[in-house]
């Protein structure tokens, strides 16, 4: 006879909890503290969460696999399978549904000697006897009374059970039964133990994860509900277009769980900026027009709390795909880190002041170098070799290196932006994002 737990419940609840894992971020509950001597903190849950979830698929898969027939599988199901009700009580704990254990008997039906047992109590009293205290069961006083206990060991059925049915009955059709040694006793005590009762607690115990999948469901619909009733401010109700950014990077971090928002940060930057080049700023201009409309989709969704999936949080779509050179799109990124590297006062700072010009001796030698082999008509193959020459004899920097790269790939812009590679480096990613969004405006 084996456990048959259902993997599948255990995944559910792993999918319901990342449904909206952001929630998940936020739960709290109070943990054992070590510096406060078993004193209790609240504290973040998300940590244990996630433990006890990879702790339970690992106890399902070992303790569907125990050979219940063999003392050792027995052992094992009693210590394993209360590991697995630990980890399923400890989110239950942090969801606040409780598992109804009180007055429980439906498995085992003993309700001690005071009638205050039950399947719980019962479960961990036969668990210390046959492997967690078998020396020392002492903590059980509705099963044992006052007297400390002492197991030697668990037998199995067989002619010697026969034997002791007819002076202890409640051994009847058990599958073992534990010998126990009582200092009250003159012979010894008996204690049936049933696998298919062990089966039917431990599989009624998962079972409770499907009522924390409910409660988490209700947990989820609530917090949704509220936060599409909490209002997010409109341009219109803001001092500034700034200001009215700001106020939304706070929406992001409740409902999206985003605390740090870079994309936010990107879009004031791109709000604070400007070109001194008369033609440039007119295209900057438009394109900030472009990312208010975006963005006010992207309040509409955020509003409603419609997030999911195909949620974009990119306020200016555009087409990259265009350029076959992926590994050049990719180090174009360069360019923008140490702006998002920067704390965001400082980074807005640089930005209204038109950032640092890169003013680099060397720069023009390795853009020349480019400029003569594109007049070659060499293919894409032959300039990344130019380009990896290039990083050899120069030892390029990251903004060195996204500034050749750039100009390898600036012919697939066809002049829709004159790129500027004295510009500081975020202004320079910001001609780029202009010139894709160009670009894509014209497929």
């Amino acid at each position: 006879m084996k456990l048959a737990l259902n993997p599948e419940l255990n995944r559910r609840l792993r999918e319901k909890i990342n449904e909206w894992d952001n929630f998940t971020c936020e739960k709290t509950s109070n943990f054992k503290s070590p510096e406060k001597r078993g004193k209790c903190i609240k504290t973040q849950a998300y940590n244990c969460i996630c433990a006890c979830l990879d702790r339970i698929d690992e106890l399902v898969e070992h303790c569907n696999a125990l050979e219940l027939k063999s003392l050792f599988g027995l052992y094992d199901i009693f210590n394993y399978g209360q590991t697995l009700i630990d980890c399923i009580s400890m989110i239950s704990k942090i969801y606040n549904v409780p598992y109804e254990a009180e007055n429980d008997i439906s498995c085992f039906n003993q309700k001690g000697n005071d009638g205050s047992g039950n399947d719980e109590k019962y479960f961990k009293y036969l668990r210390s006897l046959c492997s967690v205290h078998p020396v020392e069961t002492s903590q059980h006083k509705i099963y044992q009374g006052d007297e400390p206990e002492w197991c030697p060991y668990i037998s199995g059925s067989g002619v010697v059970m026969r034997m002791l049915e007819n002076i202890n009955p409640e051994l009847k059709n058990a599958d073992y039964y534990a010998v126990v040694y009582r200092n009250d006793m003159e012979f010894n005590k008996y204690v049936p133990i049933r696998v298919s009762q062990i089966i039917q607690y431990l599989s009624k115990r998962y079972e409770h994860i499907e009522k924390i999948v409910q409660a988490i469901d209700r947990y989820n619909d609530a917090k949704i509900a509220d936060l599409i009733e909490k209002h997010i401010p409109l341009p219109e109700e803001s001092d500034t277009y700034i200001s009215y950014l700001l106020g939304l990077k706070e929406a992001f971090a409740e409902r999206c769980g985003d605390k740090e928002c870079y994309q936010i940060k990107e879009w004031i930057g791109i709000m604070k900026a400007h070109f001194a080049d008369e033609k440039m700023q007119s295209k900057l201009q438009e394109f900030q027009e472009t990312m208010k409309e975006g963005i006010k989709e992207i309040h509409h969704k955020l509003q409603n709390m419609d997030i999911h999936d195909c949620f974009n949080e990119n306020p200016v779509r555009y087409r990259t795909n265009f350029i076959p050179n992926g590994y050049a799109l990719e180090k174009l990124h360069y360019l923008e880190d140490i702006f998002m590297g920067m704390p965001d006062e400082e980074a807005y700072k640089l930005i209204e002041k038109g950032g640092e010009p890169f003013i680099n001796d060397r720069l023009n030698s390795m853009l020349s170098i480019i400029s003569k082999a594109q007049a070659s008509d060499l293919s894409e193959e032959e300039m990344m070799d130019v380009a990896r020459e290039i990083n050899y004899r120069f030892k390029v920097t990251n903004s060195e290196w996204a500034r050749v790269l750039l100009k390898i790939i600036e012919p697939y812009f066809a002049n829709t932006v004159e790129f500027d590679y004295l510009l500081d480096d975020w202004y320079l990613y910001l001609q780029i994002k202009i010139a894709f969004w160009r670009m894509s405006k014209k497929r």
